[in-house]
């Protein structure tokens, strides 16, 4: 009985950190209730080291959650400025008075909630949001994938266009190629289209959802990182905002520029209104092309005609955007975008207004109208 007792001690001390040779000393000196104390303690201590060296168990560590921006969205407070009489929206003067203070660096607006400006060299994209003093910046973000270097041309160049577009659709894409997210934008637009370029499909995307690393991520796209493309998404109203593409750098304004662009607008509904033909014609390129197509000659004797009628007319512009529309060649452009309201005995409308325009010192040339 004691030879079974001592071969399971002596295997219960292979567990232990004591060896044999102890445990035989011990029973020769001491007999084996010694043996048995020494294993019980060795066991015991062992089997306590253990249970603290068991390690936490796994915890996920959380991404960091994006930041609110400091300007939320759907606290709209646009600018609105009281509607000036005849003498005052011809006046610089006037509109550098109700600009004071305003940041429209990137452009005025009336009734837009939200920009973003990027530029394809820097590979950045910076988002405002557009508060009763002007622009508020809410976020740059970096390392953004745009489409080869210079202006789209023609469908498959894989060229990002360089221009002023709107969101027109917010959706998510059935091709995981294009990440979670998409925002779809208005090129080709009348300027566009009017100068022959072609192609469409022109987006800001995300990346593959499955993580690939792809050499032509961008066909001519804005293209974001995923957690980047939903950070966007919490920061614009995609139902309002205007995205300005630049190659390498989106011209700036200041606000005599935005003033004296307003001035000469108001100085074109003026001589509509009162059709002063000269006055009126004077106020388009040699360039100038209709929606149509058309060129100033043939819009200029439709025009004659109509101002020979001498109509009273009612013309109202609300809503008004002015957007630096950059260009490869730098030439000083802008988009004028407004809500007309147009009556006079023979005809009557309402609508979005669209005017391509090119400052030539402090002289308004439109060059393309919708």
């Amino acid at each position: 009985m004691r030879y079974l007792v001592f071969l399971s001690l002596f295997s219960l001390g292979l567990y232990a950190a004591i060896t044999a040779d102890d445990i035989y000393y011990v029973y020769k000196t001491k007999g084996i209730k010694a043996v048995e104390e020494l294993l019980k303690r060795e066991y015991e201590v062992k089997e306590v080291k253990e249970i603290k060296e068991v390690k936490e168990p796994f915890k996920e560590v959380k991404k960091e959650e994006p930041k609110e921006p400091a300007v939320k969205l759907g606290q709209k407070r646009f600018v609105k400025f009281k509607t000036p009489s005849e003498k005052e929206s011809v006046s610089r003067d006037y509109w550098l008075k109700q600009l004071k203070g305003m940041d429209v660096s990137y452009g005025f607006y009336e009734d837009v909630e939200s920009l973003v400006v990027c530029e394809k060299e820097k590979k950045r994209c910076d988002v405002f949001h557009v508060e009763d003093d002007g622009l508020k910046l809410v976020r740059v973000h970096d390392d953004v994938i745009m489409g080869k270097g210079g202006d789209k041309v023609k469908r498959g160049d894989l060229k990002t266009p360089v221009g002023v577009y709107e969101i027109i659709k917010r959706f998510k894409p059935t091709n995981q190629f294009y990440g979670p997210l998409a925002f779809s934008l208005s090129y080709p637009n009348l300027f566009d289209v009017l100068r022959n370029k072609t192609g469409d499909g022109i987006w800001i995307h995300g990346m593959p959802i499955d993580g690939k690393d792809r050499d032509d991520l961008s066909k001519g796209c804005v293209v974001m990182e995923n957690n980047a493309i939903l950070t966007l998404d919490t920061e614009i109203n995609a139902q309002s905002t205007v995205v300005i593409i630049g190659e390498s750098k989106v011209p700036k304004m200041t606000r005599e520029q935005v003033a004296t662009i307003l001035s000469e607008v108001y100085k074109w509904q003026r001589a509509w209104k009162v059709n002063d033909i000269t006055t009126y014609l004077n106020l388009y390129s040699n360039d100038f092309k209709k929606s149509d197509g058309s060129g100033k000659a043939k819009f200029s004797a439709m025009k004659q005609q109509i101002f020979s009628r001498k109509e009273n007319k009612t013309i109202l512009f609300e809503n008004i955007s002015i957007s630096p529309y950059p260009t490869v060649d730098d030439r000083k452009l802008f988009k004028v975008s407004f809500y007309q309201t147009y009556k006079s005995p023979s005809f009557a409308s309402k609508g979005d207004k669209e005017l391509y325009i090119e400052m030539v010192g402090d002289k308004m040339q439109i060059l393309a109208e919708k």
